[in-house]
């Protein structure tokens, strides 16, 4: 079972009374259209290490999650390592794990989405046990805040970690919503930033990314389309800015049969974050050679015969499209958001492979500018 199955299984189980009441979604404030000027400028990609060797104790597997700690060490969560978390140095060796499978402390279902403390701790999201456990630099368990009111997939700390904006899925009276809230350190929701209805197929594809922008206003990717919204996260009420376009290259789905395995999927915004007020985004795309690809009958684990990552830097407050470019592999970006990867897979070991991006171009707006 994949593990979007699994939690689309967790929510079909979960009685709409148990669950938080989610408003409709809201009119946004102040509405931008994202340009479809070609940009002047590109998103430059330049590979740094790789991880993942025969000999480690566990796999990087087919969807890690990465992030790197204060102290420049990798952490790796896959679900093929059953709850166990992997550890490599600042120059991609490994060094050891913690975690185990399990639902006490110290112990995962399945860990997903990584955040670095600003103490050299981390915040591991668990999708199975449905809760963010604080992890001391040395993998022992700190305290956990459990997130019951919704599915969560991504989540952001605010107030140096007193608070969280966890996005996922929710059940309500109507029915399937992609959800974002703001919770405290006992899990306790304190604002519903919105919530838009879904079908159920979009819970095996949707990321629902989240990521504060420099003004700390929390931003979310809206599920089957090329929009985004910003909200204040001190309170519900309506989103302060919906960001919006039309772009040829994006398919709002359904899938096709077969995605992702033998087919691409829809359109997926993976990835969110932002640096002096610009806003990057990658986008898995269909790859324009899937037809033929698909005839090969990949593995699971090489996404990257039917899909590419579109990778986009937008200026939120004009809609300007600064720079854009296709790559032709299904990219992630790392839980510190230093970083994009992908997963290759050389002779039968998957990699991670990561790349610093940045802005590439005579026409931008700065050489050096930070990527994602």
């Amino acid at each position: 079972m994949r593990l979007h199955d699994m939690l689309l299984a967790t929510l079909a189980g979960t009685s709409a009374a148990g669950v938080f009441g989610f408003p409709a979604a809201a009119s946004a404030q102040e509405l931008v259209s994202i340009s479809t000027d070609p940009p002047d400028c590109a998103v430059g990609l330049r590979e740094v290490l790789s991880l993942g060797e025969l000999e480690d104790a566990g796999t990087i597997g087919v969807r890690p999650e990465i992030t790197r700690t204060r102290d420049g060490e990798f952490i790796v969560a896959s679900p093929e390592n059953r709850g166990q978390l992997l550890v490599y140095d600042a120059e991609g060796r490994f060094r050891r794990t913690f975690g185990r499978a399990g639902d006490g402390p110290g112990e995962f279902r399945a860990p997903g989405r990584i955040r670095p403390g600003l103490d050299g701790t981390l915040l591991i999201l668990d999708l199975g046990n449905r809760r963010i456990t604080h992890v001391s630099p040395g993998g022992e368990a700190l305290e956990a805040v459990d997130v019951r009111t919704l599915q969560a997939l991504d989540f952001v700390t605010i107030d140096a970690g007193a608070r969280f904006v966890v996005s996922g899925f929710g059940v309500g009276a109507a029915g399937l919503s992609v959800s974002t809230e703001v919770v405290d350190g006992d899990g306790a929701t304190l604002a519903a930033l919105g919530a838009v209805p879904a079908e159920p197929w979009i819970v095996n594809f949707f990321r629902a990314p989240v990521a504060l922008d420099d003004r700390g206003r929390a931003w979310s990717a809206q599920p089957g389309a090329y929009a985004f919204e910003a909200w204040e996260t001190d309170g519900g009420g309506d989103p302060v800015v919906r960001l919006a376009g039309e772009a040829d290259w994006f398919d709002p789905g359904p899938p096709q049969p077969g995605a992702p395995i033998t087919a691409p999927t829809p359109s997926v915004v993976m990835s969110l974050r932002f640096a002096e007020g610009l806003m990057w985004i990658a986008t898995w795309v269909a790859d324009a050679n899937w037809r033929d690809n698909a005839d090969v009958t990949p593995a699971e684990l090489q996404l990257n015969r039917v899909l590419d990552t579109m990778l986009e830097v937008i200026d939120p407050a004009n809609g300007e499209l600064v720079a854009r470019m296709r790559h032709e592999e299904a990219l992630r970006i790392t839980g510190d958001e230093r970083f994009v990867f992908g997963v290759r897979e050389d002779d039968v070991v998957p990699r991670a492979v990561l790349y610093t991006p940045s802005l590439d171009g005579p026409g931008c707006r700065s050489p050096e500018a930070p990527g994602m």
